[in-house]
């Protein structure tokens, strides 16, 4: 019954606009977005929690769900658009920086570490693209931003190695 929990929400929210309620009422809208996996909204919504209420004893709680609804609109595929593990990586980094020491720490660090594996492993797929065809240089910017972005990822040692062949190579043909 979201439709109905998100009208609830929005009526305390509006009718009671200053009291502690209706800031409860805002984080509980983001709560009912993710709970609908309408991940986007959900992430607006606790993003503009953070903005009205910078002091909010609640905010860490706010924060780490802005990265993880991002997490959870990631593709399961690394071969479609990474957009939402780019902004996950950042709200995470971000909750990291400003609650090192918070209640979901644990979960944003492999939250991180996985949106960051993603991120390397398209760099890798696009790489091997270019490798395939003989494009050298496309093929070597994606292998070196693995190798100085991602280091910690699994791919970070293959990515050193076809750097190596690289460089072995002729030089690409302009025609």
């Amino acid at each position: 019954r979201y439709i109905i929990a998100l009208e609830k929400l929005q009526k305390v929210k509006n009718q009671h606009p200053y009291s502690s309620q209706a800031t409860e009422a805002q984080l509980r809208i983001g709560d009912v977005y993710f709970l609908q996996e309408n991940f986007s909204e959900a992430a607006a919504t606790y993003e503009a929690f953070k903005d009205l209420h910078p002091k909010h004893p609640k905010l860490g709680y706010a924060a780490y769900r802005v990265g993880y609804a991002f997490f959870s609109d990631m593709p399961g595929n690394h071969a479609r658009d990474l957009t939402s593990a780019f902004r996950a990586e950042e709200a995470f980094k971000e909750y990291l920086y400003q609650f090192p020491q918070g209640e979901f720490s644990a979960d944003a660090k492999k939250q991180l570490a996985e949106s960051r594996r993603a991120i390397a492993e398209k760099e890798m797929y696009i790489g091997r693209f270019y490798f395939k065809r003989e494009m050298w240089e496309a093929a070597k910017g994606r292998f070196a931003k693995v190798v100085s972005q991602y280091p910690e990822s699994p791919f970070a040692e293959e990515a050193q190695k076809r750097l190596k062949e690289i460089e072995s190579k002729p030089a690409e043909k302009t025609e």
